[in-house]
Order: structure tokens, then C-alpha cells, then sequence
């Protein structure tokens, strides 16, 4: 409800010049300027000089018993806004102490009159009781930035709290005139100003002589609430108020709830309580008279209405009162055993019940017994009704079951515990008992493998079913080995076990987890099986593993005792040199004999020899000189049994060459080297990097090698290369200088024309006259011919028209060193064609073009793409030519094709006729006989009559006749009866053009 405030404003300033302190008699302080400025003078006089004499005067007209106190600033330190004294505490009698302490002040500080105000207050008490400051200051405020605020906060703190304000001697300071203005109006205080001792005692005795306030009329608050009658109860249900004045004015409406509070001034008022009812709102009223300080509550009176009151009902089992796990189905009666609700299959319900006694029944479906309680509904007064259950022994059938729920029972007895039950069980499995509602372990031992498992399980209300899973018998195997044996070395193991797919024999470490191990053997070889001994001594198990899981099923230990090995070698060899090396050791297969670096790690080799090749063997040396190990290598894990030192030293080798070579020439190469074998002599470039050549040719050839040149000029360096990582031990310097060629060809010919070029040049084996287009890149070309053909060449233009270059080919890279700009221009040709043919004939063309080698006549479809064509005949044949129409009619092209990557360069379009053709047989006949097909058609060289399935596809056909042999032609059916078809073939792509159907009757 919104609040109602109504209230009278009043000041509560009393009069200082009164005969007798009223008890309401506001308690008031005089705050007086102390600062520096008061020494100022007014007609010759000090300020605070005026000030004395006038607040002398004052004191002494006032009566004795009025509370006064007197506050000072700025009257002890120079330059301090915190120089502020309350001398004189408010109180009776003081003004002879008021007096002296005037006399006393001596001017010298600041001008802090806001924080003087506030400390004058603070000393009445001015938020208990009413409190009136008289400030007396000749200057603007230079400390609190806003007396203005300051004013405001002190009325609004305060009971009765107002400030007048004296303006002594500020007639040219506007400033401070605007700030004790503003503390006056802002604490409803009086401002006045005065200019010498006259006006000063005038506004003294003015602010003292301020009427006292009227007496304050303020508004009552009082609560108005809502009872029911007679019992004087708080509604239940939802009111809504309103407020009116005595005259029907609406003060206020909308606030809820049973009681509400309003502040009321004196007068005649009218209470409004809605009611939400059955029948809708219900409107109570009364009204009511309010006086000043009256004590409250006004109450609005209803009757009072009988409400259902909502039941929740439960059931639950003893003793621990869980919920049942059984369907309920309730009923629910009154005193007279009339049924109100049910039977209703619930765990439980809600209703809503009028005062009075009730009967409950619940019925346990599973079980089929039913159980009651009765219960009291009191008027508003809502409750829980819980039925009692009694405890149930349900059956629990206990199995011990292998690998899962639905694996099969154990039919081995089985010894049953349930934790915290003493009795004995069967050792029948399964087993059935009755067990209460609750949490049990049950524990089954399986006699027969002497191992046990647990299940936990809880019963509620249901019979169930609980199984005890055992893991699937772990199968039984055995292992027979030697006790020891030499590492790398290869035992027999004997074993028993299950011999499952993947099972194996296995060795691992003795100190190995699960199913590590080192080599195996499967068990699907039989026993004994044959087992490689690790290479590494130790102590080692060999188990039986199952494939499944890897798991070890049985072991035997076995000592790996150390294998001996030796190694006879050179102290040194020349790098690249093979040596013989003599060794001893186990000649496991795979053994070799390596040889790598002093300095590396592990296995690390760089040649080696296989130990099978018997002793000595002949080991490769690295061409790198330096410090290198010779080992013995087991294959196993390539582990190093022995090794001894060996030095490479550096080989020699030199190379006599030529200074300079024309670009692509062979030249003769001198040298001395190891000459091993694949050992060659390489050309490569002078800035290249390490085994980088161009061309090469092998040492095996002797000396002097001839060695090809590159084709392109520049510096090279010709290098001997042992074979052995392609070392270069040997190197003379070389420059290349270009060769040289021209080129001379007509400036034009005409696309497709062989052409002569006369040509110079070095003509190396494979160089080439190449024609290509003027923008090709590098040794791009259309055309060639050989060099070694001759000057001039022959030389095949291409069959498009444009600007292209003639050039002299190196073969090496393809390199152009010369060439002649040539102008194609396109060849002319033209054909004379019937507009129109049929499909499958043979018309003759008319030609007229370049009849290049190889060029034809084609017709292809007049939607086909470029040399697309279906039939064809060589210009060769002469002109007019005898072209093959294709088999099927529509919008075709005959075109002259130049055979030079078929290029056509002219065309007329024909219009080809589907072909006619008609078959006459018989609807049905006899399979495998012959019978009589009459025909009209084309009869082109090869047509023929064809039979085949009716759902056969295209050319598909069973047997046939040529249409060459006579008309009606005579055809032997298939053997097969069924649904056929007879048809008529184009030979030309064995296109069907008329059919008949036909059936074959067994």
C-alpha cells in the first residue's frame, strides 16, 4: 500500500529575550568570527572591538536561565582552517563566562564559518533536540568550498535546527553575502547585514526576538488490519484495501495483504477490505476517527469462510520407512464410509479435505494385501498422512554363472554366504531364500576351482534374480626347457596346453611384466617348438602365452649365458679400398661383420658383409679417412658382440683435362685413381655442390675416358667420384665456350608443307632442326627432323597458321643454339557434297586441297567437336572419294582433315535420312526350327537378320542371316522357347532399323 504522509511544517525558533527557559525552549550558541579581518575598522573602531560592546549589551537584557554557548574561530592560529573553539558549552547562567571569553578573543587566523556551524551543532545536539546557531562573521568562507550543502545537511539532520546569519561589514563583498544568505534560507534562519555598532546590536536583538514555532500537528501512523469473526484470526485468503477520506474521497488503493499502514493527519476515515470469495469479491468496511498520537490497530471485521485444507498421504516400510517398490492402488473414505477418491494406482496423492475424520487404504499390488489408517483434518491445517507397511520376505534366487549373466551355471557344488547371516545354505546352485528389504554381499565358492567371487545386491520389494559371475577357467599348460643356453642361440621347448589359434611360446626377462617378451614361436607348429634365445645374457622366462589377452598361462626359467665372437683386420686401409677380414663368433643367420665410425653409437654402420659369406670376407672401406670400429653384428637387435680399431687413410687420384671445350663436344679425360669399381668421372658445374655432375662416363673404360661436354657455356670442374658415396677425391678446372649454328628457311609456307632448311652447326649425335611457335618456350617444338639427315632438312610445317621459329636443337637438354623466324599461312581446301543422304549409303565427295600425306575426308556429327568423325577416306584414293554415311539419320559434317594432328580446315554440313527397312515373320513358331523372313531394306554389304531376347538390348542377338542371301531369307530359331525379337542390322555398327516381335513355343 502507498504509504500516506500528511504533515505540518512548523519553526521551532524561540525567543532568547523570554522571562523563563520553556521546557520546548530551543537550546541556542552564538558563533563568532575570529579571524584576522575583525581588526578591521568601522568609523575609527576595531570590529571585534564593536562586537564586544554590542554582545555586552545584549547578555546583559538577557534572562539568566535562557541556554546559551559561545563558538570562535580563527582566533588562536594564523593560516588554520581547524581553528575552531566551542569556549562556552550551551546551558543556563553562562552569560557572564560568555562574557569574559569575548573579551578575551584576539583576531588572528582564518575564516572556517561552515565547519564552525557544524561544530556549534554538533555541541546542541542538534539531532535530538531543537537547536538555533547565531553566526556573527565579517568575510567569505576561504575553508569548506560549500556552505550552501553544509546548511542543507544540518536541517536535514536536525529536529528543529535553524541558523541566522549576521553580515557584519560586507557591504562590498557580494560573495560572502551569497553563502550566509544561503546557510539562512537553506536552515530557515534569518539573514540580516549590518554596517556599524548600531546595526549590529539592531540584528542581534532581531534574531533573538524570533517568534517561537506554532505547535507541529503530525500525522499518526496507524495499522489497519483484517480479522475474522468471532475467532479474531488473520484471513487466509487475499485482501485488497482501500482508504478513504470521511467524505468518500479515495486517499489510496492496490495494497495487499491482510494489515496495512498509513500515516494519518486528524480527521474522519473510511477502511475498505476486499475479499476474495467463492462466489467473487466481498467488500468489508468500517469506519473510523483519528486523533493526534491515537494507538492503533483499526480493524476491519469478516465472517469467517471453512477452507479445504490440502493432505498429502504416503505409504511407507517399516522399520526404516523407505519407499515401496510395489504399485499402490488408494481409496479414500469420510466418517460415513462414503468412498471420495479411488481405487487409483499411485505412489501416493494430494487432495484437498474440509474438517473432519477420514479413512485411507492402500493396497500392495505385488503382494496383494491391504493396509488402512484414519486420520483427523483440523481447519486450516495442512498434513502429511504416512501408512505403516509392514516388512516383506521376498524370494532372491542366487546362480553362479561363468563369463556373464547368461553364461551357463556351474554345475560343480557351490558354498553360499551372505554377509551378516548366519544360516547355512545349500550348496545346490541356484539357490532360493527369502530376504527382507535391504543391502547384502553375497559370496560363492566355487569348490571345484577353489577360487571365490562376491556380488552386492539390494532387495526392496520384488523377487530377483542375483548373479555370481566367475571368469572363465583359466586353461592348464605346461613348459619344458634347458636351464641354460648360449645367447642368440636356437632351443627346442616342449609344452602341453590348449593350443588355441594364436597361442605361442615366448621368452621375456625374468623381471618382465605381463605378457613382455623377446621372440616367440606359435604352438600351431607343435611340440617342440623351436625358440631363438635372446642376444643379451641374463636371466630370462620362457611362458606359454594365450593368444587372447597375451596371457601367461605357464613358465620355466632359463639362464642366456654370453656368446663369444673375434675379429682379424688390418691396424689400417686406404679409404674406399675392400680389405679381408677374419672372424670367429656364432654365425647366426643374418650375422654380419660392419664397419663405422669410431665415435658412434649402437649398430651404426656404414658397409658390411654378411658373416654366411664364410671367413675371411671381403669388407668395403668408407672413402671418409678417419678412426672406425670393425664389428661383429649380431643380426638380433644388431647388437655389436666384438669390434677392433681400424684407420682409413686418404686415396690419391688425379685428373689432366683440357682448359676450355665447346659447348656439347666430347673431349678426352686423363686420370690416375683406385679406380674401384663404379668409380667415374663426372662434369659439373664450378659453383656446384658436392657429387653434383652433369655427364660422367666410368673409370672402367680406362685412360684417357672421353667425357661429353655440356651444352651450356660457363666454368665446370671435372671431377673423379669414388662410387662409394660419390665422393670427389679429384678435380681440374674446364670453361665451356658456345657452340655455334644457323638456320636458313623460307620466311613463309603454308600450314602442313614440308619445307627445306639448311642448316650449320656441330651437329652432335641427336641434334635437330625443330620448328615451334614464336612465343613457345625454351626447346618447345611442333615438328623436327635429324640433323645427321643432312643439309638441307625436310621439315614438316605445322597445320596451324601463325608466326613460329625454325631452330638448331642441341639433343643434349634440348638446347636452341640458332634460329630463323617462318610466317604459316592457312591451306585451302573445299568439298562438294549432296545436301542429303541416306544413313548407311555410300556417296561419292568432291576435294580440293593440299593432299598432304595421310590427309582424309571424315563425316561426324555436326555437333561433334574438332577431328571427331564416324567414317573416313583418304585424299590419297583421288578425287571425287567414296565416303560410308554412318547408320543413323540426323545432322552430320563432312570435313577435310589434315593428317598432321587432324586438323580440319574445311567442311559442308549433310542431312542424313533415317534407313527404311520392314521384316514380315510369323507371331509364333516352333524352337529350333527355320522359318521364312520377308525383308525391305538397304541390303548394304553385310546387313543381316538377326533373333535375340525381347529384352535383350541393342545389336544383341541369338542367330542370324545375312540379307545377301536372298529374300524371304531363311533363319534357324533358337532352341529355347520364350519371347524374341526378329530385326533387321545395319552391318555398319550393327544398328537395329525395324523389328518384329516373335514367340517360341517348346
Amino acid at each position: 500500500m502507498r504509504r500516506l504522509f500528511l504533515a505540518l511544517l512548523s519553526l521551532c525558533l524561540l525567543p532568547l529575550g523570554a522571562a523563563a527557559q520553556s521546557p520546548d525552549r530551543a537550546n541556542t550558541i552564538l558563533v563568532l568570527d575570529g579571524s584576522g579581518s575583525m581588526w578591521g575598522q568601522i568609523d575609527g573602531i576595531n570590529k571585534i572591538v564593536i562586537a564586544r560592546e554590542v554582545i555586552a549589551d545584549l547578555l546583559a537584557d538577557m534572562p539568566d536561565d535562557q541556554s546559551l554557548g559561545l563558538t570562535v574561530y580563527g582566533h588562536r592560529q594564523r593560516g588554520s582552517c581547524t581553528d575552531i573553539e566551542t569556549i562556552v558549552a550551551p546551558a543556563p547562567f553562562t552569560q557572564d563566562e560568555i562574557l569574559s571569553a569575548v573579551n578575551a578573543i584576539n583576531p588572528r587566523g582564518r575564516t572556517p564559518m561552515t565547519d564552525a556551524v557544524v561544530a556549534a551543532a554538533q555541541s546542541l545536539r542538534h539531532t535530538e533536540e531543537p537547536a538555533t546557531v547565531i553566526l556573527v562573521s565579517d568575510g567569505i568562507e576561504n575553508c569548506n568550498p560549500d556552505p550552501c550543502a553544509m546548511a542543507a545537511e544540518l536541517e536535514a539532520a536536525g529536529i528543529g535546527f535553524t541558523a541566522h546569519v549576521i553580515g557584519f561589514d560586507v557591504a562590498s563583498e557580494p560573495e560572502a553575502r551569497a553563502q550566509m544568505q544561503c546557510i539562512a534560507d537553506n536552515t530557515g534562519g534569518l539573514f540580516l547585514t549590518a554596517d556599524n555598532a548600531a546595526e549590529l546590536s539592531a540584528a542581534l536583538q532581531q534574531v533573538t526576538m524570533a517568534p517561537p514555532a506554532a505547535p507541529a500537528v503530525t500525522a499518526t501512523p496507524l495499522r489497519i488490519e483484517a480479522r475474522l469473526t468471532p475467532s479474531g484470526a488473520v484471513p487466509t485468503r487475499a485482501i485488497g484495501w482501500t482508504l478513504l477520506s470521511g467524505s468518500g474521497e479515495v486517499l489510496d488503493t492496490g495494497a495487499q495483504g491482510p494489515a496495512i499502514t498509513a500515516e494519518l493527519m486528524p480527521g474522519d476515515y473510511i477502511a475498505r477490505a476486499t475479499r476474495a470469495e467463492e462466489d467473487g469479491p466481498v467488500t468489508y468496511q468500517t469506519a473510523f476517527a483519528v486523533t493526534q498520537g491515537m494507538p492503533g490497530p483499526v480493524v476491519v471485521a469478516m465472517p469467517e469462510i471453512v477452507e479445504a485444507v490440502p493432505v498429502t498421504f504416503t505409504a511407507r516400510v517399516e522399520p526404516d520407512m523407505t519407499v515401496p517398490a510395489s504399485p499402490l492402488v488408494w481409496s479414500l473414505f469420510d466418517a460415513t464410509g462414503q468412498q471420495l477418491l479411488g481405487p487409483v494406482e499411485a505412489p501416493g496423492g494430494n487432495v484437498a479435505l474440509l474438517p473432519g475424520d477420514y479413512r485411507l487404504s492402500v493396497t500392495r499390488v505385488t503382494q496383494e494385501t491391504t493396509h488402512e489408517a484414519t486420520f483427523a483434518v483440523a481447519a486450516n491445517t495442512p498434513q502429511e498422512v504416512v501408512v505403516p507397511l509392514p516388512v516383506l520376505l521376498v524370494d532372491v534366487t542366487l546362480s553362479a554363472r561363468i563369463g556373464g549373466a547368461s553364461g551357463p551355471a556351474i554345475t560343480d557344488p557351490v558354498l553360499w554366504e551372505i554377509e551378516g547371516r548366519d544360516a547355512a545354505l545349500d550348496t545346490t546352485n541356484p539357490v532360493t531364500l527369502g530376504l527382507s528389504r535391504g543391502a547384502y554381499r553375497v559370496t560363492a565358492y566355487w569348490t571345484a576351482q577353489e577360487i571365490e567371487e562376491s556380488v552386492d545386491f539390494v532387495i526392496v520389494d520384488q523377487p530377483r534374480e542375483v548373479a555370481v559371475i566367475f571368469p572363465e577357467p583359466q586353461p592348464r599348460a605346461t613348459i619344458t626347457a634347458p636351464a641354460s643356453a648360449v645367447a642368440g642361440s636356437t632351443v627346442e621347448v616342449g609344452w602341453t596346453g590348449p593350443d588355441n589359434r594364436g597361442d605361442y611360446i615366448g621368452i621375456g626377462r625374468a623381471d618382465g611384466e605381463g605378457s613382455g617378451w623377446v621372440t616367440y614361436a606359435e604352438t600351431d607348429s607343435g611340440t617342440p617348438v623351436t625358440l631363438l634365445m635372446p642376444i643379451e645374457a641374463g636371466d630370462y622366462l620362457i611362458r606359454y602365452f594365450l593368444r587372447d589377452g597375451r596371457t601367461p598361462i605357464a613358465s620355466a626359467p632359463i639362464t642366456v649365458t654370453p656368446v663369444a665372437a673375434s675379429i682379424t683386420a688390418p691396424e689400417s686401409a686406404v679409404a674406399g679400398s675392400t680389405i679381408e677380414v677374419g672372424w670367429t663368433g656364432p654365425d647366426y643367420q643374418g650375422d654380419y661383420i660392419g664397419i663405422g665410425r669410431a665415435d658412434g653409437q649402437g649398430s651404426g654402420w656404414e658397409n658390411y658383409a654378411n658373416t654366411r659369406d664364410g671367413t675371411p670376407l671381403q669388407l668395403l672401406v668408407p672413402e671418409t679417412p678417419g678412426d672406425y670400429l670393425i664389428s661383429y653384428y649380431a643380426r638380433q637387435d644388431r647388437t655389436r658382440i666384438t669390434a677392433v680399431p681400424i684407420t682409413v687413410t686418404p686415396v690419391a687420384a688425379s685428373i689432366t683435362a683440357p682448359d676450355s671445350a665447346v659447348a656439347g663436344s666430347t673431349i678426352e679425360v686423363g686420370w690416375t685413381g683406385p679406380d674401384y669399381q663404379g668409380d667415374y668421372i663426372g662434369i659439373g658445374r664450378a659453383d656446384g655442390q658436392g657429387s653434383a655432375w652433369e655427364n660422367y662416363v666410368d673409370t672402367r673404360e680406362g685412360s684417357p675416358v672421353q667425357l661429353r661436354v655440356p651444352e651450356t657455356p660457363g666454368d665446370y670442374l671435372i671431377q673423379y667420384f669414388l662410387r662409394q658415396d660419390r665422393t670427389a677425391i679429384a678435380s681440374v678446372p674446364v670453361t665451356v665456350t658456345a657452340a655455334e649454328a644457323t638456320v636458313t628457311a623460307p620466311g613463309t609456307a603454308i600450314a602442313g608443307q614440308v619445307v627445306e632448311v639448311a642448316w650449320t652447326g656441330p651437329d652432335y649425335e641427336g641434334d635437330y632442326i625443330g620448328i615451334g611457335r614464336s612465343d613457345g618456350q625454351g626447346s618447345a617444338w611442333a615438328n623436327y627432323a635429324y640433323t645427321r639427315d643432312g643439309t638441307p632438312a625436310q621439315l614438316t610445317v605445322p597445320p596451324e597458321p601463325g608466326d613460329y621459329l625454325v631452330q638448331y636443337f642441341m639433343a643434349q637438354d634440348r638446347t636452341p643454339i640458332a634460329s630463323t623466324r617462318i610466317v604459316v599461312s592457312s591451306a585451302a581446301a573445299s568439298l562438294t557434297a549432296p545436301a542429303g543422304a541416306v544413313a548407311g549409303d555410300t556417296i561419292e565427295i568432291g576435294w580440293t586441297g593440299p593432299n598432304y600425306d595421310g590427309d582424309y575426308i571424315g563425316i561426324g556429327r555436326a555437333d561433334g567437336q574438332g577431328s571427331a568423325w564416324a567414317n573416313y577416306a583418304y585424299t590419297r584414293d583421288g578425287s571425287p572419294v567414296q565416303l560410308l554415311m554412318p547408320p543413323e539419320g540426323g545432322a552430320y559434317v563432312i570435313r577435310y582433315f589434315i593428317a598432321q594432328d587432324r586438323t580440319p580446315i574445311a567442311e559442308v554440313p549433310i542431312t542424313l535420312s533415317p534407313v527404311e527397312a520392314s521384316l514380315t515373320a510369323p507371331a509364333t513358331a516352333q524352337a529350333g526350327t527355320t522359318i521364312e523372313v520377308g525383308w525391305t531394306g538397304p541390303d548394304y554389304a553385310g546387313d543381316y537378320i538377326g533373333i535375340g531376347r525381347a529384352d535383350g538390348q541393342g545389336s544383341g542377338w541369338t542367330a542370324y542371316v545375312y540379307t545377301r542371301d536372298g529374300n524371304p531369307a531363311r533363319l534357324v530359331l533358337p532352341d529355347t522357347s520364350g519371347a524374341y525379337v526378329l530385326r533387321y542390322f545395319v552391318a555398319q555398327d550393327r544398328t537395329p532399323v525395324a523389328e518384329v516381335p516373335i514367340t517360341l513355343l517348346q
